[in-house]
């Protein structure tokens, strides 16, 4: 892998991890058209990289959260047991399809079809405004389920996990600005456990990759950290449809290329 395609895949990660775009199917896509595919190793610290631009981004909720189970605060021990239900899906899910996985993962058509879905859940956004009243407090275990079930579809490359997360919120009433936060708290373990599915192919690590691992890790942490900005400040403006249109034109170049 050379240098350029580092930096190249290291800003594809950022960007797409977070932004409503599946960072999953954008590899597939890039793997098949153009032949790039990342060592193990740079794909475990790209997503390191994005996991800790998550925990940066939300600090100061993440800190009080940890205090609060610390201290038996009710809020902090409400919001941790919905993660905790909102993860259970992906578990699930992740579990049943880990020996299918890399013929998942090698199915362009899979992806083409996936993006066209990710594009309708977003474009449905544009008439999901009704009235938004569930924050942490409000919320029912059964709302995080709901979402939960829409980030376990999303280990299907192409099927964006933000997207599909925030889609699911907006569909339970969930606040927008909690809709947010909940999407995110719930990607940590989500990306923690795909980090831990991919530590034994670690077998096959070779130490020259170590420097563009690490360049690649500040890339996407960076690009990462930008990227939620942009999310929220278009989540907030109820603009998330506006991200279907390109999904639904990478999908239509997919099939082209079939």
């Amino acid at each position: 892998m050379t240098w350029w395609q580092t930096i190249f895949l290291s800003v594809i990660q950022g960007l797409t991890e977070f932004l409503p775009i599946s960072s999953s199917g954008h590899l597939v896509f890039f793997q098949k058209i153009f032949g790039l595919k990342p060592p193990v190793l740079f794909d475990i610290f790209v997503h390191v990289g994005t996991l800790f631009s998550i925990i940066f981004f939300f600090k100061k909720e993440l800190m009080e959260i940890v205090k609060g189970l610390f201290k038996k605060e009710k809020k902090s021990g409400r919001i941790f047991w919905l993660v905790l239900v909102g993860t259970m899906p992906a578990v699930v899910v992740g579990l049943f399809l880990e020996k299918n996985i890399n013929q998942i993962f090698d199915s362009l058509k899979l992806v083409g079809v996936s993006f066209l879905i990710t594009g309708g859940l977003l474009l449905s956004t544009f008439w999901l405004k009704q009235k938004t009243n569930k924050d942490f407090k409000r919320m029912k275990w059964f709302d995080t389920l709901v979402v939960g079930l829409f980030q376990a579809v999303a280990i299907l490359p192409g099927i964006s996990r933000s997207g599909a997360t925030l889609v699911g919120g907006l569909s339970r009433k969930i606040k927008r600005e909690t809709n947010f936060q909940l999407s995110f708290f719930l990607a940590i373990p989500a990306i923690l456990g795909a980090l831990i599915l991919q530590i034994p192919q670690l077998v096959n690590y070779q130490s020259e990759l170590l420097n563009q691992s690490l360049l690649g890790m500040v890339l996407a942490g960076f690009v990462g950290f930008v990227s939620l900005k942009i999310l929220k400040k278009v989540l907030l403006n109820s603009q998330l449809w506006f991200f279907s249109f390109y999904c639904f034109f990478l999908a239509i170049l997919i099939f082209t290329f079939l």
